[in-house]
């Protein structure tokens, strides 16, 4: 047994070494349930291979190193789950702008194209009006003017005269027959080139639409594309990225971060989240260091190795506590089962 004495210096410094903070109770944990560095990340050892090794016996340092890692897979974890959310929210937004921007060209064509057959008609019925206000009045004056003219006259006098006139009119006839002539050889080559035309119009069009099936094949091949890829996508969501942010490591690790920052700074009653709490310790941890770094290194390093023996001892009690409970519970069972009566069959 130890001595009172001992125990009594035993708890005063302990308290003045840990600062009245009362750490959680140990549990026994079964062999099958313990999960080690090398489960969450299998590359953890394999990290550094190659490189020298400076011996560091700090427990400050080794959990400053635990935590730093903690910290930066969750901020990790949290910055890929925002990305990912943030380029969703991007699309969602791009689409449904790209879809508005497509309706408003669409109406904006529409009233344009209203507004332009409005007004063409507007001006073909005007200008029609005006052409025909100023025939009417050209045939009015012509009209006015062939009235105020005397009666015609005949300007020959003999059939000759009469010949000579039908003459000079077959001449004309003749003339207008070659201009006819002229003109139909070149109608008909204009047709051959209208043809012509046609034809290489009927050629593009035939181009056009052959190409045209081509981008709907590839529109199609790239919406299967698309469904493929979000099967992907959605199996890499549910798989991975759900494993990384609440998985049951992530969630143990956020229940060590808010205990300790409730018992060493204040309790978490505004809800902060994981990485305010891990700030806030850090920023603890930091004055902290800058107040540990006044003292004598030497000395810091003696109390350190005391606080393990310490709680090496604490452990040790603890087991053999844990140890002497089970027997006394196998006691007490065996006890009550001495008290029971005997278990026996009654035969009449």
């Amino acid at each position: 047994m130890n001595n009172p004495k001992k125990k009594k210096g035993i708890k005063r410094y302990t308290r003045k070494t840990i600062a009245g903070i009362k750490l959680p109770p140990l549990e026994p944990i079964p062999d099958s349930d313990i999960k080690t560095i090398v489960d969450v990340d299998p590359a953890f050892y394999t990290l550094i291979d190659g490189r020298p090794i400076r011996p560091s016996t700090s427990i400050h340092q080794y959990k400053h190193n635990i935590k730093n890692v903690a910290l930066n897979r969750t901020l990790h974890g949290f910055l890929v789950d925002e990305i990912l959310r943030i380029d969703k929210e991007i699309e969602t937004e791009r689409n449904c702008f790209d879809a508005a921007y497509k309706h408003f060209e669409e109406y904006q064509n529409s009233f344009d194209k209203f507004l332009a057959d409005d007004n063409n008609k507007t001006i073909a019925i005007m200008q029609r009006s005006d052409a025909l206000a100023k025939e009417l009045a050209n045939q009015t004056e012509e009209c006015k003017r062939l009235k105020e003219l005397p009666s015609p006259k005949l300007y020959f006098e003999t059939p000759d005269q009469l010949l000579t006139i039908f003459g000079l009119l077959e001449k004309q006839n003749l003339n207008y027959l070659l201009f006819a002539t002229e003109l139909s050889s070149e109608k008909n080559r204009f047709l051959r080139t209208v043809e012509k035309m046609k034809q290489t119009l009927r050629q593009e069009l035939d181009f056009i639409q052959e190409k045209n099936k081509e981008i709907q094949d590839t529109i199609k091949w790239n919406e299967d594309r698309e469904v493929e890829r979000k099967e992907v996508f959605f199996k890499i969501l549910k798989d991975k990225i759900k494993d990384l942010v609440s998985s049951s490591t992530v969630l143990q690790i956020f229940n060590y971060v808010d205990f300790a920052y409730q018992h060493l700074i204040a309790p978490n009653e505004v809800k902060l989240t994981s990485l305010d709490m891990v700030q806030a310790l850090e920023r603890e941890y930091d004055n902290l260091s800058m107040c540990v770094s006044a003292y004598d290194l030497d000395m810091i390093k003696q109390i350190e190795k005391e606080t393990y023996e310490h709680g090496n001892r604490e452990l040790k009690q603890a087991k053999e506590a844990s140890k002497l409970l089970k027997d006394v519970d196998k006691l007490s069972k065996r006890l009550k089962s001495s008290y029971e009566p005997t278990r026996r069959k009654m035969y009449d």
